[in-house]
Order: C-alpha cells, then sequence, then structure tokens
C-alpha cells in the first residue's frame, strides 16, 4: 500500500564506480557535486591516477579496485578485485552503488548477487562496446541486475530500453557550464599559426582513440579521417580556411596520430591542416575557432560540442548517439551523416560563409547548454533517480 507523503530526505549513502584511472571529468563533477549535496559519497577508480588525486583533493574518500580487464590472463587478479568490491560494498552498506563505464556495470552487476538491499544503478556512457559480439553479450545478459539505467543522453537510453532493462532514465553529463566566457578573445591562438583575424578556422577538438574493434578499424570512432577526408572539399568551397585538429592519444604508441598526419599529407593538405596536440588553454583555442566539428561515429553528448555551443561557435557534428541532444540541426548546428565527408564539407562551408546566421545559432546553443548541462542541473536529476527508485522500492509514493 502506498502512501502520500514524500519519501525520507535523509542523506544518503552512494559508492560510484568508473573504470578509467585518468580524465573522467564527468565522474568526479558527479560524486563532488552529490557530495556538496549533503550525500555521503565513496568513489571506486581501477588505479592511481589524475581522477584518484583530484577526488581525494576535493575530500572524497577514494578506493582503489583494479576491474579493468577482459583478457584470460587478467582474469585472476580481476576476480580478487571483485571479491574486495563485495566487500567494500558490504563495508560502507551504501543505499545506491553507481556504475559509469561498461567493466564497472558488469561488475557492480556481479557484485549485486552477493545480496544486499542495495539500489544498482548502471551509467552508459558509450555504446562502442556493442559492435563487439563478446561484449554485447556480456552487457545484455547481466543488465537484469542493474535496478535503474541511466543514459547519458536521449539515444543510449532508448538503446537499451529496447534491450529490456528494467528502468530506464536520462542524464546528461554536466559540467560547470559558466566558466567558459564566449566574449574571451581569439587573437592569441590564431598569432601561433600567423593568422589574422579573419582567415577562416575550423577546429576538431577530441582524443585520438585507436581501436582494435573491427567497426573502427578504416576510421576511428572519433572520425578524425572524416574531416581530414573532407578538407580538399572544403578547401574547394572556402579557398582560405585552416583546419586544427586538437588533442592526441590518450592510450596509444603515436601510431595513429603518426597515420592521420600521413592521410593529411597524401590528401595534399598538410599546409591547411594543424595537428596541435593536448592543449591546456581551451577556450583560447574555442575563441579562435569559427566552426567547430564533430565527425564521430558513435558518441555521446560530447563535452566539446556542449563547450564550442557555450562559446556560441558554429557547430557541425554527426547525426548519432548524443549528439542530437546537443546540436539540434537547422537550430544550434547542422548534423550531417555519419562517415559522410563530402556532407561534412558542404555544411562546414555552409556555416563558413554565413556568418550571422552561425552566430544566431551559436548564441541559441549557449541558451540551450547553460540549462541542459549545468552540473548543478545534472546532479540534482541523479539525486531525483536515486529517491524515486528508493521509494518505488519501499512502497512510497515519491
Amino acid at each position: 500500500m502506498t502512501s502520500a507523503r514524500r519519501p525520507d530526505d535523509r542523506p544518503l549513502r552512494v559508492l560510484q564506480v568508473t573504470t578509467t584511472p585518468d580524465g573522467g571529468s564527468w565522474f568526479h563533477d558527479q560524486v563532488v557535486g552529490l557530495t556538496r549535496r549533503g550525500h555521503h559519497v565513496r568513489a571506486v577508480v581501477p588505479a592511481e591516477g589524475s581522477l584518484a588525486t583530484r577526488l581525494r583533493s576535493a575530500g572524497v574518500p577514494t578506493e582503489i579496485v583494479p576491474l579493468c580487464g577482459w583478457r584470460p590472463r587478467q582474469l585472476p587478479r580481476v576476480a580478487a578485485a571483485e571479491l574486495r568490491l563485495v566487500r567494500l560494498i558490504r563495508e560502507f552498506r551504501p543505499d545506491v552503488v553507481h556504475a559509469h563505464l561498461l567493466k564497472a556495470n558488469v561488475a557492480c552487476r556481479i557484485a549485486s548477487l552477493a545480496g544486499g538491499s542495495n539500489l544498482h544503478i548502471n551509467q552508459v556512457t558509450g555504446i562502442n562496446h556493442l559492435r563487439s559480439p563478446i561484449l554485447r553479450r556480456i552487457d545484455l545478459a547481466t543488465l537484469s541486475r542493474a535496478d535503474v539505467l541511466i543514459g547519458s543522453c536521449t539515444a543510449f537510453a532508448d538503446r537499451y530500453r529496447r534491450y529490456g532493462a528494467r528502468r530506464v532514465a536520462v542524464s546528461h553529463y554536466g559540467c560547470d557550464v559558466r566558466r567558459l566566457d564566449p566574449a574571451i578573445p581569439g587573437d592569441a591562438f590564431r598569432r601561433e599559426f600567423g593568422l589574422t583575424l579573419d582567415t577562416p578556422t575550423v577546429g576538431m577538438v577530441a582524443h585520438m582513440y585507436p581501436t582494435r574493434l573491427k567497426a573502427f578499424r578504416e576510421i576511428g570512432v572519433k572520425g578524425h579521417e572524416v574531416l581530414l577526408d573532407a578538407v580538399p572539399r572544403l578547401l574547394a568551397q572556402v579557398p582560405g580556411v585552416h583546419v586544427f585538429v586538437v588533442g592526441d592519444e590518450f592510450v596509444g604508441t603515436g601510431d595513429y596520430r603518426r597515420a592521420l598526419e600521413d592521410r593529411a599529407t597524401r590528401l595534399g593538405v598538410a599546409d591547411r591542416v594543424h595537428f596541435t596536440g593536448h592543449r591546456s588553454d581551451i577556450q583560447n583555442v574555442l575563441a579562435a575557432m569559427d566552426v567547430l566539428v564533430n565527425p564521430s561515429l558513435e558518441e555521446s553528448a560530447c563535452y566539446a560540442m556542449i563547450e564550442a555551443l557555450l562559446m556560441e561557435k558554429g557547430a557541425v557534428a554527426s547525426d548519432v548517439g548524443g549528439l542530437p541532444d546537443t546540436v539540434q540541426h537547422g537550430e544550434t548546428g547542422l548534423l550531417v551523416p555519419p562517415g559522410d565527408a563530402a556532407a561534412l564539407a558542404d555544411a562546414v562551408a555552409e556555416l563558413l560563409t554565413d556568418p550571422v546566421r552561425r552566430r544566431e545559432m551559436g548564441r541559441l546553443g549557449r541558451v540551450r547548454c547553460l540549462d541542459r548541462f549545468d552540473i548543478e542541473r545534472t546532479v540534482a536529476d541523479v539525486e531525483a533517480v536515486y529517491r524515486e527508485a528508493l521509494a518505488e522500492r519501499a512502497g512510497v509514493r515519491w
């Protein structure tokens, strides 16, 4: 029997689990945000690294549990880590176990078999693994152990709803949307490359991801090859354009970046394509661009495109995954079919040659991103998912 009272608003005990030791700003911001709302949050990461350092600096108790690894020789270590996770859950007794990334999701689903009354939340940050027959089977075979599946974009949530997830919600990974100022001039970055203020500029900000997945052998998941292939056609329409590839291999030997640089040379556009590597001054980089592109073959909402719109820049993105949640076609930017270099070139040229429309789209994009991707909203939405699911379990109308 249900009652009309609100569920108890006591602080919750939350265990947040991920399997990335570095980067992971979305994870850090959510954990810290929940802590600031008064909840007792502990974090689990797979190894010492920048993420653990940042979490501890923010006062978040952080445990190292090396859950990463699918290969046979790694299984003994992973099994030991799984037992460590089960013990940690029993000791901490969280109300909610919230996992991010496939390996963390599967590990927490297995841990749920040990019993307990914990609410198990899985957040889907990407779906590249569904292109691997083995990883897809592992994911779908264990999916029923998740009490709630949170999609980090509408498309992911819809996909898992069709797969039979027990309960589905959407929560975009938010960020500090006020930290970027669209009034910042871009002349400092342009001067580095000898460009004037009226030189047309296009940027792509993304890590380079070499992968063993067959689906991304010809074109990497982020679509760098698509952008490079688009440059000759773009130059034919906007002869003065310069293209910037910002970012580098997140992990790897550097071979993938060298292959991309060789591709630009073979296409005859090496003098117009600048590989900058990682940049810490991302606001200055974005300020110098007229148009930002994301030609990914798979993608969530994508911080890079959110940042582009927060800087009121023109935006062109693939019509996949969470990118339509960020870039609304014809309103805040343009969407093109994934893998279509010609369509990408034409869309970028369209915005470069129509600065008035480009700026109008950018301004509207900033307004929408300030609302949708504010970390405060993200954390409030996640807390609401927790409370609603816990109340339902307790038979209370929330």
